[in-house]
């Protein structure tokens, strides 16, 4: 039978794992945020922006010059240094890149960084922070900068929480906006999305997608639209032709486009007349397109005409030749050939081919 003394310390070490896990759990239990927490994430093209913050609402309060002080705000915490606004609530607000970035113009390499913004009445100083951890701004160090720029916030209609966002997309840029209250500003993330995909097929190439043959021709294909980096993209659809499958006509007027871009053009068409007999209407029809997307109108046009005379019952046919001699000029030619397309459209394109007839 165990003695009174061990009773009572067996008793005393159960409260004491007590206390430290209540302690511990209390530690842990989070609290309902009154400005709750957010993420927006935008991919643009092959690059990715995310900006993780905290959404503070108005609540009534007047917010630019008393709530968010103009310019650097005293604080005796952190290290008691003046601070810029924390772009939100709680945390440090973070902007994440994928890639290397212009903002506004100004290089920014990719990364995550600390959002911070110096409020004016009429100008806004960005700042992004290589100090992407901090708790709000209250660490602030200017000498973390890693790009500062200037901004006009511009009058918009009231938003009660704040708001981050993106506008105006492209494949290789959007703006970002922060809207809060009745002020709304705006920066702009611009990728080197050339850069970007190259990087990226290159690294593809190496990989499963280096086993086929559609791989290495759509590479050499993107730089051919592009016009970009012929040499390297020339290997890539020879890399193509030269395995199983590849020697089709698809990559064959890729390699024909490339030849036009090194000044080859006489060996380009005899490339792409080698292998035209055996093409479909599909393939004459892309290679006519990458002639004008060349502006060799007159070599387009002879092009779409085989198609015309090899496919007299294809209104695709007459409608690509007609847009061809429409942008070489010749309305009545094109005015000709696009009645033909219309006579045999299917009817959810005829809506279409009258219009273009109605421009001419």
């Amino acid at each position: 039978m165990k003695s009174r003394r061990s009773q009572n310390a067996i008793v005393i070490i159960m409260l004491c794992s007590l206390l430290v896990s209540g302690a511990y759990a209390q530690q842990n239990v989070p609290n309902l945020r009154i400005s709750p927490q957010a993420r927006v994430f935008q991919v643009v093209g092959f690059a990715e922006i995310e900006i993780n913050y905290s959404r503070p609402g108005v609540k009534g309060r007047e917010i630019w010059g008393r709530l968010v002080p103009y310019g650097l705000a005293p604080t005796p915490y952190g290290n008691a240094k003046p601070m810029p606004w924390r772009a939100g609530a709680n945390e440090n607000t973070t902007i994440s890149l994928s890639h290397d970035a212009q903002i506004n113009g100004n290089p920014l390499p990719a990364g995550t960084y600390g959002f911070h913004i110096i409020v004016q009445e009429d100008e806004w100083t960005l700042i992004f922070s290589k100090d992407h951890n901090a708790w709000g701004s209250f660490f602030y160090e200017e000498k973390n900068d890693a790009l500062r720029l200037n901004v006009t916030p511009s009058e918009a209609d009231h938003q009660e929480w704040l708001l981050y966002g993106f506008d105006n997309l492209t494949t290789s840029s959007c703006d970002v906006f922060l809207h809060w209250e009745n002020l709304k500003a705006v920066f702009s993330i611009e990728f080197d999305q050339h850069k970007i995909v190259l990087d990226r097929y290159r690294d593809l190439l190496t990989f499963l997608p280096g086993f086929y043959q559609e791989a290495w021709g759509r590479a050499a294909r993107y730089c051919m639209r592009n016009e970009i980096n012929v040499d390297e993209a020339m290997t890539w659809i020879d890399k193509a032709l030269s395995m199983d499958g590849g020697d089709n006509f698809n990559n064959t007027i890729v390699k024909a486009g490339l030849l036009t871009l090194k000044g080859q053009i006489q060996e380009a068409d005899k490339l792409v007349e080698s292998a035209i007999d055996v093409a479909t209407e599909a393939e004459v029809n892309i290679y006519g397109y990458q002639l004008m997307g060349q502006n060799r109108l007159d070599d387009a046009i002879e092009i779409f005409e085989i198609n015309v005379k090899r496919f007299p019952d294809s209104w695709n046919v007459y409608d690509s030749l007609a847009e061809a001699l429409a942008n070489k000029g010749d309305t009545k030619a094109a005015r000709k050939y696009y009645e033909k397309a219309l006579k045999l459209a299917p009817e959810n394109e005829k809506a279409r081919i009258e219009g273009v007839l109605n421009n001419l």
